[in-house]
């Protein structure tokens, strides 16, 4: 639904349904077996986990600069602007000037994940130069304050009382799926309750690219607020995320507003799923094991196409036992 900002975005009877949503517990689920992997027990793990953070900031920056320009960057001049690039030969300026703005509006909202500073979420959305209008600033600004409260006692206390570092969280008394789909059920709210708010400014309906333009600040705040919630983060493409607006206004154009926080968490709910399951095999990836791994299936391999080779000649029972 389009959320009225008095009548407020995180209701408790909607929240218990979104969690008790097919999706959203296979959802869940994953994101448990991916925090189970914590604490990390092997410097080949801690490696990963490093290197998907960095690839993973790489790989959001990029996606809410598409969004910004409607281009298509490649992954290269975005990892060379994470690195401090500030500008590319042969690439125009403005996309250039796009990334570095939503990097720093990255680096100006993580600190939020730890602090529960609002603020911040606001400080980063200024980066993306969006233009909202002062009802919607002000829309959003409490929004955020409402999420927080809902967001932040699951950081302080958690369902499992572990709270949100999640090293802590990942001992044998760490979350389930019920207590990881409550969490994820809120950042669904939230991100239909944002989009309600910021649409506000666009006529959006006929115009699904700059109402998803409106939308970026969302696309680094998600992050965020999943951290803040002792979940994973998540991922969405430029492409993902401008479906993910068009499947709102469509729902909330027809008139079934109602549902519309039902098509968000059918749009986005198997996407977290397949992030946090990239992520689990990421973290876990071993290139020894699946080198040693490799070599024996080739073996293999070639032990089943020697006995194919060979299995018409007769056996000579005298000749001693060859090994293939």
């Amino acid at each position: 639904m389009a959320v009225d900002i008095e009548g407020g975005i995180i209701k408790d009877g909607e929240l218990a349904r979104l969690a008790l949503m097919p999706g959203v517990r296979d959802a869940a689920q994953a994101g448990v077996d991916l925090i189970a992997l914590w604490p990390l027990d092997t410097a080949q793990k801690l490696s990963n986990d490093a290197k998907y953070a960095e690839d993973l900031q790489v790989l959001v920056c990029r996606a809410v600069a598409e969004v910004i320009t409607g281009e298509e960057i490649p992954m290269a001049d975005a990892e060379f602007v994470y690195e401090g690039a500030v500008s590319i030969p042969g690439r125009p300026q403005s996309m250039v000037d796009a990334l570095i703005d939503v990097n720093d509006a990255y680096e100006q909202m993580e600190d939020y994940s730890r602090s529960g500073d609002t603020s911040l979420v606001m400080a980063g959305a200024g980066e993306l130069n969006v233009g909202w209008d002062e009802k919607t600033v002000k829309a959003v600004a409490t929004a955020l304050e409402e999420i927080e409260q809902a967001a932040g006692a699951s950081a302080v206390s958690g369902e499992d009382g572990q709270g949100d570092d999640r090293e802590d969280d990942s001992t044998p008394h760490g979350p389930d799926v019920e207590s990881v789909a409550q969490r994820f059920a809120v950042v669904l709210a939230a991100i239909e309750g944002l989009l309600g708010l910021v649409e506000n400014d666009v006529d959006a309906a006929n115009d699904v690219d700059a109402a998803a333009r409106n939308a970026t600040p969302i696309m680094l705040y998600i992050n965020e607020l999943c951290e803040r919630m002792s979940i994973p983060r998540m991922y969405l493409t430029s492409r993902q995320f401008k479906d993910l607006v068009g499947k709102y206004l469509e729902t909330v154009g027809s008139g079934d507003g109602e549902n519309a926080i039902d098509a968000v968490a059918g749009f986005v709910s198997p996407l977290a799923k397949a992030e946090w399951e990239k992520h689990h095999n990421d973290v876990v990836y071993d290139p020894v094991a699946v080198a040693k791994a490799e070599k024996e299936k080739e073996e293999k391999i070639k032990k089943a196409k020697l006995a194919e080779k060979f299995k018409d000649i007769p056996e000579d029972k005298n000749k001693p036992p060859v090994e293939l």
